[in-house]
């Protein structure tokens, strides 16, 4: 395992950005919710969407373009949610938006800051972008089809962050729909919880607890390790983490430990 890498002179300045955005966080994130509304609809149709203009709304055009140029890209993936829970797979955008713009600042990552929206029913398109993030507060199901696209990405080398947006700051539908659905998907290596050892926790931040905890139910961070070679292909996040990153609930200290889980999750893919 390699030695564990501290960054703590950023933690001020990592705190004043946080505060500074959190002044314009309700027209951001009015603003960013509606583009990815917009995007979800344009590839529901195959069509690109068209760029709204102002603040924090990029071209999905140039996300695309990103991948040939050897830019790394962080889409949210489109699904369904059939409960009632009011926050679905395009909750808080404004927090995609803050991790990949501090992933830029603390790493040499070359990533885009254009927004993209990938579907599990869209394959061919889900395949260009081998690191995806997912979350909601509900539960969800998947069709056949996308349960199929699902594994098959995943085997071929994807990678997937699951987390939970958690639903009323207690509970845990999305992170136990996730877990029982790749312990279905991967009957024979069905999801674990990932020792506290493992290098993700320890890749560029060191967390010897695991994944922080902003709230919900502390099952602590679980995986799905493939078979023969130990590659970690997905991870689940039961403590809201992405939450974290929106630097508004939790108090400084708490959300800036989300924001470096989130880009450990990055490197240690990108490494991988």
């Amino acid at each position: 395992m390699k030695s564990p890498v501290y960054h703590r002179k950023h933690d001020r300045q990592l705190g004043r950005w946080c505060e500074e955005l959190a002044g314009g966080y309700e027209e951001i994130e009015r603003l960013s919710r509606r583009r990815f509304l917009k995007l979800g609809a344009a590839a529901m149709g195959g069509l690109a969407a068209a760029s709204a203009g102002g603040l924090l709304l990029p071209s999905t055009a140039r996300a695309d373009d990103a991948v040939k140029t050897g830019q790394f890209v962080f889409p949210r993936l489109q699904f369904a949610v059939y409960d009632e829970s009011p926050d679905r797979w395009n909750a808080g955008p404004i927090g995609d938006v803050i991790l990949k713009k501090k992933l830029a600042e603390l790493t040499n990552i070359n990533i885009s800051q254009d927004q993209k929206v990938v579907r599990l029913a869209d394959f061919d398109d889900m395949v260009k972008h081998p690191f995806v993030f997912m979350t909601s507060e509900g539960y969800f199901r998947l069709a056949p089809e996308e349960e199929k696209n699902l594994r098959e990405f995943l085997e071929r080398g994807g990678f997937i962050h699951a987390d939970d947006c958690v639903l009323n700051a207690k509970e845990d539908r999305f992170f136990q729909t996730y877990v029982k659905l790749l312990s279905k998907l991967f009957p024979e290596n069905p999801m674990r919880k990932i020792p506290y050892d493992h290098e993700i926790f320890h890749i560029y931040f060191d967390f010897k607890d695991g994944a922080p905890h902003m709230q919900g139910v502390p099952h602590g961070a679980h995986g799905v390790f493939e078979r023969g070679t130990g590659r970690l292909m997905t991870i689940a996040t039961p403590g809201d983490i992405h939450c974290g990153w929106m630097c508004r609930f939790w108090g400084m200290e708490k959300n800036m430990a989300a924001i470096k889980m989130g880009i450990n999750i990055i490197i240690f893919f990108l490494s991988h």
